[in-house]
């Protein structure tokens, strides 16, 4: 463990949006291992003054940020020179689920075709790890009837009210359309996609060089909620990410939690591997979202996992 004698070290640390896949955040927060380490976090969710959290590490508003890797290569794609560097993994496979209005004992994904379906609005990532799914199973992406551009409460409510027959949600809106009776789950795509780097942490390469001790500590302390996160139940996992979700039941928090640690959504080292951000490219070509492949070592760093 690093020892801090001294006063603790300031440091801003931005989620994109608030939701159960990321756990291992809330846990390094809530937990204290980040302060352990001598840190003094203030941690918020993206404000909408910024389209992502990777803007509003540009302009100075965060340190450290949780983001897809995928908003790194799509600028390298469209000709930037550098880009903030990610330097540890937080989810290593998708976290969202596809819902269907009604029950679907024997889905085939050919359904999806036969009604209107609405996809995660708010970042193109899930979109894009949904079509390989969806083309991995011999379904035309282009075919699909969309319901686009719904923020996730009109979204589900859109779904309530029989105007789509599928959904596609994080937790955990997902899990309490199923707990509803409303949802009835069909396909969770972290385990149809496998593993993936597809969220991660990143800082601007300035604030590495010079902060190379605080981001240190800050992997230390998120490499052991990592392994806290590991060790225990759902119950136990529920009770510490309780306070981030304060209108959602602990039992729901707990279903939320259990369905991700089933499926392997969460490391338990948060190296960032080659593989995994190659299998993540390929998901952004496949959807035509950039044109190249990017080189590993533009956007990760392994100077920190």
């Amino acid at each position: 463990m690093t020892v801090n004698t001294g006063r603790p070290i300031p440091l801003k640390l931005m989620e994109t949006f608030r939701t159960v896949f990321y756990t291992p955040i809330l846990v390094s927060v809530a937990g204290g291992f980040l302060r352990e380490e001598g840190l003094d976090v203030s941690f918020s969710t993206c404000p909408a003054q910024f389209p992502h959290p990777i803007s509003a590490l540009k302009n100075g508003a965060a340190d450290i940020v949780q983001s897809g890797i995928m908003r790194c290569i799509i600028a390298l794609d469209w000709g930037a020179e550098s880009v903030p560097l990610h330097f540890a993994e937080i989810n290593s496979r998708d976290g969202f689920f596809i819902l269907s209005r009604h029950p679907q004992p024997d889905f085939q994904w050919d359904l999806l075709l036969h009604s209107p379906v609405i996809p995660v609005g708010f970042s193109p990532m899930p979109w894009a790890s949904f079509q390989k799914a969806l083309r991995k199973n011999n379904v035309d992406p282009a075919k699909l009837t969309l319901l686009h551009g719904l923020p996730l409460a009109e979204a589900v409510e859109a779904f309530k009210q029989d105007q789509a027959g599928f959904i596609h949600l994080p937790q955990p809106a997902a899990e309490q359309l199923i707990a509803e009776g409303v949802g009835h789950l069909v396909s969770a795509l972290g385990t149809e996609n496998g593993h993936v780097a597809y969220s991660s942490f990143a800082a601007t390469t300035e604030f590495l060089i010079k902060n190379a001790d605080t981001v240190s500590r800050f992997v230390q302390g998120f490499s052991k909620a990592l392994q806290w996160l590991d060790a225990n139940r759902e119950s136990a996992v529920a009770d510490a990410i309780g306070e981030f979700f304060a209108d959602t039941p602990k039992e729901l928090l707990a279903q939320s939690v259990a369905r991700y640690q089933a499926q392997g959504t969460w490391p338990t080292n948060p190296a960032l591997e080659q593989p995994q951000f190659e299998g993540l490219q390929e998901i952004l070509m496949d959807a035509g979202l950039v044109k190249e492949h990017q080189p590993y070592q533009k956007v990760v760093t392994r100077e920190f996992a």
